[in-house]
């Protein structure tokens, strides 16, 4: 028997699941070696969702690293011959316009991002589909790419964990669970285990369903949870009797009615014989923590496979027989079908990247089946070069804010994402009820009383108009584009873009509250950003002084924009984006990492109100003139009111003054 490892490089928690195996095939693929991979049961997994999975892809989403992730899965899968492309729809009930139009986008942005998908009619999507009631569907999006893992994504994760130990490169260890993390001055150390402690430089969490609890170990949660997802089986079904198919039919998905379906092939295949129909829950999700899993030997089928009754589904059930009526004529599998467990998330996205706490500690947590080896390139690519090739800030854990790992915030946002898995179509914009009100800027009675439209951003109630200004759409009504199109105008407000004209033309304030606000003190902090920072923020630049600029990423691409002003010879006060405030918080407490370094990164957000100043950009006659009377270095230009007929020189004397710098992208300086 092999001795227990005492070290190595990487290790790998959550090893036989389709998100681990992808994970260490891609760190071998960039040349990394010394892995070890462990696993709480079976390798491949015998208890966690990818054990159960559906295992179908779509590739019908509207964000690129979503089509990314899902088109490099699918052509993945297809290279080890464990992919059947064949095909899905996605159908819009009649009566049911609303899916419709959400099909004709979906057709649009995967056309955008070179998806081979198109609308079709209910009379072609019942031709290639027999199961299906034509009269019950108005239209039907086709996806030639979709398709299944075959047999199943457990078996891919199975031979994709073998392969990599056949190399020498990792180490594969069953039956032991992570018990604890070593963790010393803010880098991980190691991984305590059931069968003993390993040293590790680098710790990559893909515990599926138990990642929160791993996440626990180092003291921070994950904006995640399990929820069930009632699976079921209908059968016998022997159309493919004989012909060695694991599917026979195109996928369906009636996302209208929350729900997809299946056949299962060959009877002779590992689940064949049989009709799958999948749903989630629009009215009750039912959620889990992962402390209150069960163990293995307590529960009937797998901890991530819990009871189902049938009363939980009877009425989309009913719905669904009306559009494939063959689900009444087969037998119900009460034995077969379950409540299976997958993840949820506060805000749609998975949990990648390093950890904000701890370096050193990675996660690839709430990863679909049909994105698993996209993320493991990616965070094979993120763990080798320090970047990826497609912005990750929607899916980094590093966004994730303290408050949004609070377990209420979490259980609450999840339990509302869950009734949009499938229905009904989320808007880009789309506001959640949950976790609102969590911050209020000074001027937030004020902006009630001004009849403030308010959305909400990183837990911020932002105004995105105000209805005091509706009367500004007399003046400037015919320069607003109206928004004829629903869809267009849910979520916002015409008054916004007339207030937008009103300020270009003259002066007025924003109250952007909701930035992010960083404090950089002590004798390194003007090295520190003037490492950081592209514009010179440091050297003589004047206390008092504020400087648009941008982070870089390893290979000079921009990371974050965002302003740096100079409050005093060593404090600085960086103002970003809310949405991008954690992960620059988190990337300059990481740059500011170093034996001795004497510097303070601190968030101030919540300690100062914030206003913009916002005033037209029209030139004076002659801007050198302004220049030079105002005494600005050549690098600056003066952006003043309108000129008057009789300006001479600097028409302004006298007048506020906004400065931008020459070769910047127009920061407000000076006032």
């Amino acid at each position: 028997m092999a001795k227990f490892p005492e070290r190595a490089k990487v290790v790998i928690i959550g090893q036989g699941g389709i998100v681990g195996a992808s994970v260490a095939h891609h760190l071998i693929e960039r040349g990394w070696d010394d892995i070890v991979g462990i696993d709480k049961s079976a390798i491949p997994t015998d208890v966690g969702s990818t054990a159960h999975a559906s295992d179908f892809c779509f590739n019908t989403m509207h964000d690129q690293m979503t089509i990314f992730t899902t088109k490099y899965s699918i052509d993945f899968y297809d290279r080890m011959g464990r992919y059947e492309r064949i095909g899905g729809l996605e159908v819009a009930r009649v009566g049911d316009d609303e899916r419709m139009r959400e099909l004709e986008r979906r057709v649009a942005s995967g056309k955008a991002f070179g998806n081979r998908v198109e609308l079709i009619t209910p009379a072609q999507a019942k031709a290639r589909f027999p199961l299906l009631e034509e009269s019950m569907i108005q239209g039907a999006l086709w996806d030639p790419d979709a398709g299944l893992v075959k047999p199943r994504s457990q078996m891919v994760a199975g031979e994709l964990v073998d392969a990599a130990v056949a190399t020498g490169k990792l180490r594969s260890i069953a039956n032991t669970a992570c018990t604890g993390l070593r963790i010393e001055n803010g880098r991980i150390q190691g991984v305590e285990t059931t069968r003993g402690y390993i040293a590790a430089d680098h710790v990559v969490v893909c515990a599926g369903l138990w990642g929160r609890l791993i996440a626990g170990m180092a003291g921070e949660d994950l904006p995640i949870m399990p929820v069930d997802h009632p699976l079921t089986f209908f059968k016998p079904y022997l159309e493919f009797a004989g012909t060695g198919k694991d599917i026979g039919y195109p996928l369906l998905r009636d996302q209208g009615n929350s729900a997809y379906l299946r056949d299962t092939g060959d009877p002779k295949t590992p689940e064949g014989g049989q009709i799958e129909w999948g749903y989630y829950e629009e009215k009750n999700p039912r959620m889990c923590h992962p402390r209150d899993l069960l163990e293995k030997e307590q529960a009937r089928l797998s901890p991530s496979q819990r009871d189902l009754e049938l009363e939980q589904i009877m009425e989309p059930l009913e719905r669904a027989i009306e559009l494939t009526p063959i689900l009444a004529e087969l037998g119900y599998d009460e034995k077969h079908s379950f409540n299976g467990l997958l993840q949820v998330t506060v805000d749609g996205n998975p949990s990648i990247g390093e950890s904000s706490k701890v370096r050193g500690l990675w996660y690839a947590e709430a990863v679909w089946v049909k994105d698993a080896p996209g993320v493991g390139k990616l965070v094979a690519d993120w763990m080798t070069d320090g970047f990826t090739h497609l912005d990750h800030a929607r899916i980094d854990v590093a966004r994730t804010y303290p408050y949004q790992q609070e377990e209420q915030y979490i259980h609450d946002r999840c339990y509302e994402g869950a009734f949009k898995i499938y229905n009904p179509p989320v808007h880009n914009r789309e506001p959640y009820s949950a976790g609102r009100g969590i911050f209020k800027s000074p001027f937030y009675e004020r902006e009630k009383a001004l009849g403030a439209y308010f959305m909400e951003l990183s837990g911020w109630e932002r105004a995105h108009g105000y209805a005091s200004n509706e009367h500004l759409l007399e003046v400037y009504g015919d320069r607003v584009p109206v928004r004829d199109n629903e869809w267009d105008n849910r979520h916002f407000w015409r008054v916004s873009n007339a207030e937008h004209l009103k300020m270009s033309e003259d002066v007025g304030m924003i109250n952007v509250s909701h930035f992010a606000e960083i404090d950089v003190v002590g004798p390194d902090a003007a090295d520190l950003l003037e490492y950081i920072c592209v514009a010179k923020v440091g050297g003589d630049t004047p206390v008092g002084k504020g400087i648009y600029t941008h982070f870089l990423d390893a290979k000079g691409g921009v990371r974050a924009d965002l302003t740096v002003l100079r409050l005093g010879q060593d404090h600085y006060r960086v103002v970003d984006r809310a949405d991008a405030g954690h992960r620059d918080l988190t990337w300059i407490r990481r740059m500011a990492l170093g034996p001795g370094a004497r510097v303070e990164v601190t968030d101030t957000t919540t300690q100062y109100g914030c206003l913009r100043c916002v005033g037209s950009q029209r030139p004076y006659h002659d801007p050198e003139n302004c220049r030079r009377a105002r005494g600005l270095d050549e690098r600056e230009l003066p952006v003043c009111g309108p000129a008057q007929p009789d300006d001479q020189g600097c028409a302004g004397a006298g007048l506020p003054h906004l400065v931008r710098r020459r070769a910047g992208l127009g920061a407000a300086l000076q006032i």
